[in-house]
């Protein structure tokens, strides 16, 4: 009966003990949770944020980016598509921004220019449900490894980390969308490649079975013509050349180098056509200019993508079935 005594209010101190460290802990935890906001720059998250404005006066920059049902839109410099994981990386590494520092409290004007934050030239804004919420970036601390900032309304200086003002210090160009051409490869239904001087390439696709057209009828490679398509797919627009040009000659895209026309299978709209123009080089970049049907700006896109489209046509077709030899052949032509 002892022995049993003992068991018992040795197990209530261990539960009386343990409800202490779980109620301590949890303490802890708020107090971490609540010095962790009070740290904040921002008191609102990346999803709070209906539309963001940046201005560098230094580089020229004067962006706004507005949040639309389809995604983030550029309205200033001009009206395109932003670059939805690109945004929501930048947004979500600005807004986690900490004070690691109260540096002054009313600096003099003197002190403001020495910290780069007068006059201004880097400012960001930001749309939320309780109004607008302005900050402007000032130098890189001497280590470079930590920046300075100020709220709009509130006089005192911040110490941030440098990353953040950073992150912050891009252009349109970092913010809009910069997808080539938007298909999904797998949903493939014609692949029409037109090439000047080259012959023409023609791969079908319907149910499981990849069919070359033209310029040999035969089962097409699956694994290359999914490579090749990948490869346009997964391109990026390497710089933007001009909005709206009015003679595309001077870009060798009046008579294009090359064309490549995708029909593929959309879920929602059915089926949908997508058309990439190539035309001449710039060496100075090492790109191609080209151009999107429905689109009229010009852009650049990387060598390596117009070299993949200049293969020789047997690389899309299946190997010899009688001689189990490959058909695969380097380039026919190398790009100029």
């Amino acid at each position: 009966m002892r022995l049993f005594r003992k068991s018992l209010f040795w197990i209530l101190a261990l539960v009386v003990l343990g409800g202490a460290f779980l109620l301590v802990e949890e303490r802890v935890e708020v107090a971490d949770k609540e010095e962790a906001r009070i740290l904040r720059l921002f008191p609102f998250e990346a999803d709070q944020v209906n539309s963001f404005w940046i201005s560098n006066s230094t580089k020229g920059v004067s962006a706004r980016v507005v949040r639309k049902n389809e995604g983030w839109w550029l309205e200033q410099p001009l009206s395109a598509r932003g670059d939805d994981e690109g945004i929501a990386k930048m947004l979500q590494n600005v807004l986690k921004a900490r004070k690691d520092a109260v540096l002054f409290e009313k600096p003099e004007p003197a002190k403001l220019k020495e910290l780069g934050l007068e006059p201004v030239t880097l400012e960001m804004g930001f749309e939320v449900a309780g109004g607008e919420v302005r900050v402007r970036f000032g130098d890189q601390g001497p280590t470079h490894n930590v920046a300075y900032a100020m709220l709009a309304g509130d006089q005192r200086v911040f110490r941030i980390h440098a990353d953040v003002r950073t992150e912050a210090d891009i252009g349109a160009y970092e913010l809009r969308d910069k997808t080539v051409l938007a298909f999904d490869p797998l949903k493939l239904k014609r692949l029409t490649l037109e090439r000047r001087g080259m012959p023409r390439v023609i791969v079908g696709h319907d149910r499981g079975r990849w069919s070359m057209v033209e310029p040999n009828a035969g089962r097409a490679n699956q694994v290359n013509v999914l490579e090749t398509l990948y490869a346009v797919q997964e391109s990026e627009i390497k710089a933007f050349v001009e909005e709206a040009p009015k003679d595309l000659s001077r870009y060798g895209l009046a008579r294009p180098r090359i064309t490549v026309s995708i029909l593929y299978e959309d879920e929602d709209r059915g089926q949908r056509t997508v058309e990439l123009s190539l035309g001449g080089k710039d060496r100075a970049r090492r790109g191609y200019y080209a151009s999107t049907a429905g689109a009229t700006n010009v852009f650049l896109v990387e060598e390596s993508l117009v070299k993949a489209l200049l293969a020789d046509s047997e690389i899309w077709r299946e190997a010899d079935q009688k001689t189990g030899l490959s058909r695969h052949h380097p380039p026919a032509v190398e790009p100029t």
